[in-house]
């Protein structure tokens, strides 16, 4: 009885370790070994590639040229999603790399500016992508202290991707990635994930996928070096990160109040350390956290007045499912 009983118990546990455990739909092994089959779509392809790689060997190169050109991933044994796709902490997430990161050895130098895009800025509003801080900005949130490597990222074309899912019982459904304003690792590969419970139609499915397809919206190349849902309790938090006219930077993680003249310009960009999940930057100049000036992770914003004035930083959740948070940081005008 003893035995019996050790070995049902044994059973029951590897049943719950099962329906909770995580999985990898891909995890940079050669396809064909562990079955899956690639297949381009319109314009595009996908295929496996030894040029780089994040977990495993390799990864996936997906050529696209815009939202409905790109390419599938095929499973033999459909993924079973139907344990976690309720739970309001599990996700998908997407493991990119896009062309034109490099890493270079560091010096003594301070870290860098926030990255962002080379791109320019919208007057009063959010920046198209956030320029980059200049080197030795402190305070800054990517660089190295010195002495290692560090590398520095050039933010994709691409501002999103599209993912589009296919379940065993027919069913089809989409959503998108922001991939524009990811930060990327020592190693270059950039993560993303969205909540299995936010995924549009998902609980409307029978929970197993036959098929995931990718697709950039854009013309350009970019690498997927592991597809894997996780727990992701990572709680939102972050700071402010400010630049004035002479390319000075200061962070609200280690000053509270910054010192300016009459009508100065300054630029202002939220950093977000909240885990692989997408957030939303909203600003607030008025005192009052509640009242939303300008959305997006850089804002420029000047101030014609003397006084003391303290400028809101809230960083939420998009999908709702994490708490958000606030910052903030004074600014004195003479």
């Amino acid at each position: 009885m003893r035995v019996i009983r050790r070995i049902g118990w044994v059973i029951l546990l590897s049943v719950w370790v099962s329906a909770w455990a995580d999985v990898a739909l891909y995890q940079g092994l050669p396809t064909d070994a562990t079955g899956i089959t690639l297949q381009g779509w319109g314009s595009g392809k996908v295929e496996d590639s030894e040029e780089l790689s994040f977990v495993g060997s390799r990864s996936l190169k997906v050529t696209t040229r815009g939202v409905f050109s790109g390419g599938w991933l095929i499973f033999r044994n459909p993924i079973d999603l139907r344990a976690d796709m309720n739970a309001p902490d599990k996700v998908i997430r997407f493991t990119f790399r896009f062309p034109g990161t490099t890493t270079a050895p560091g010096g003594g130098g301070a870290p860098r500016g926030p990255r962002g895009g080379p791109g320019g800025l919208g007057e009063g509003g959010d920046l198209a992508g956030g320029p980059r801080g200049p080197q030795g900005g402190p305070g800054a949130p990517l660089g190295g202290t010195g002495g290692g490597a560090t590398t520095q990222t050039t933010p994709p074309n691409m501002e999103t991707v599209r993912v589009v899912y296919q379940t065993t019982d027919g069913k089809t459904g989409e959503f998108m990635l922001p991939v524009r304003s990811l930060r990327a690792s020592e190693t270059g590969w950039q993560s993303v994930s969205v909540p299995l419970s936010a995924i549009p139609g998902l609980k409307e499915t029978n929970g197993q996928i036959a098929r995931i397809g990718l697709f950039g919206d854009t013309s350009g190349v970019f690498y997927v070096g592991e597809i894997r849902t996780l727990s992701e309790q990572t709680p939102i938090q972050g700071y402010i990160y400010v630049m004035n006219a002479y390319g000075s930077g200061f962070s609200s993680r280690n000053q509270q109040k910054i010192i300016i003249a009459t009508n100065d310009e300054l630029t202002f960009y939220g950093v977000s350390e909240s885990g692989s999940l997408p957030v939303v930057f909203r600003w607030s100049f008025g005192g009052d956290p509640s009242q939303i000036d300008g959305e997006g992770n850089g804002i420029r914003h000047r101030f014609p007045k003397r006084g003391n004035y303290v400028v809101y930083l809230t960083i939420a959740d998009p999908y709702g499912q994490r708490k958000p948070y606030t910052t903030q940081i004074e600014i004195q005008v003479n």
